[in-house]
């Protein structure tokens, strides 16, 4: 009887062991002539670029995974007119436009200047000025600066530390002794320091030491200047005391218009003495300058004002 034979053509007897040969298998890779068919994606959608690829644009740099895209995506980074590479600008990479980062190279055009700060030591300028400026003009006269109608001003200048002692601030303290009181009490309560430029009005005093025109009880205003923190030796040098008297006059023509409409009266002269010019030791002409050259603001502007001046004579003693 014939053996059998097995599946591979080998022949088996009973009881013999099954032998296997060894086949190389080899599978066909697609060539040129039968290419393999791509996977149809669905219609209507589009591959979207991995994370990878955009966080390594933010970088500048591709890694390699990125470069192991699908032929489809390849082609699509071409024709937008992409290289190999991720582009080295982060801002593009996103999507973005440099133009508008706030990278300092920023054009100038698109740039957002910041509303700068300004200088607390520079007067900032008006915008809203409607009304010519108000100045005040002064005329000299030879005369009794004392010898004053009711409800006038009568303007000196002064020291910090209370002291009515010698020239015209004498004269004041003899003239108007309750108006002293008031000036020591506010000089007292402040420091040299905090007073230089500033001014107080002092308005008639009634009882002992009233002020002014004792026939009539309405007496005089009292302005007191303060433009030079001491007196005598210690006096502040000119240029101290002239920058003190300009905010220090702006400052007593705002108590006057404040005076004026709360207590409903009308100042109706302003006089002064040739300030700082005694022991003060500061040429006349420069601190009349220096007031004539300033201007009024709003709230600044007493009643007696007119087409825009106020008017104040500046009396010398005969």
């Amino acid at each position: 009887m014939p053996a059998k034979r097995s599946a591979d053509g080998d022949p088996k007897g009973p009881g013999e062991p099954r032998q296997f040969k060894q086949t190389k298998l080899s599978f066909a890779s697609a060539s040129r002539t039968h290419p393999e068919k791509p996977k149809a994606e669905p219609e209507g959608l589009e591959k979207a670029p991995s994370a990878t690829t955009i966080e390594t644009g933010n970088l500048g740099q591709e890694p390699q995974s990125a470069q192991t895209d699908s032929t489809e995506a390849s082609e699509k980074v071409t024709a937008a007119g992409s290289n190999d590479k991720a582009p080295t600008n982060p801002t593009k990479a996103l999507g973005k436009d440099p133009a508008v980062t706030s990278d300092a190279k920023a054009s100038p055009s698109l740039a957002i200047s910041p509303t700068p700060t300004p200088n607390p030591l520079t007067p900032a300028a008006s915008t809203n000025k409607t009304t010519p400026a108000i100045r005040i003009r002064i005329t000299d006269k030879i005369g009794d600066l004392f010898a004053a109608p009711p409800n006038t001003l009568l303007i000196h200048a002064c020291n910090c530390i209370g002291s009515w002692g010698g020239g015209i601030a004498l004269a004041f303290r003899d003239r108007y002794p309750a108006a002293y009181a008031v000036y020591r009490a506010h000089c007292a309560r402040s420091t040299p320091d905090a007073l230089l430029g500033t001014a107080l009005l002092i308005p008639p005093q009634t009882g002992k030491g009233q002020q002014g025109n004792k026939d009539t009880g309405q007496g005089h205003y009292v302005g007191c200047l303060f433009t030079s923190r001491r007196v005598g030796k210690g006096r502040d040098a000119p240029e101290t005391i002239l920058r003190a008297t300009v905010p220090a006059m702006a400052h007593l023509m705002r108590l006057v218009a404040e005076e004026e409409g709360r207590a409903g009266v009308s100042i109706a002269e302003v006089r002064m003495c040739r300030i700082n010019s005694g022991l003060f030791a500061v040429p006349w002409d420069q601190s009349k300058k220096a007031i004539e050259g300033m201007e009024l603001e709003e709230g600044e502007v007493p009643q007696c004002a007119d087409g825009g001046v106020v008017d104040v004579v500046a009396y010398e003693r005969p």
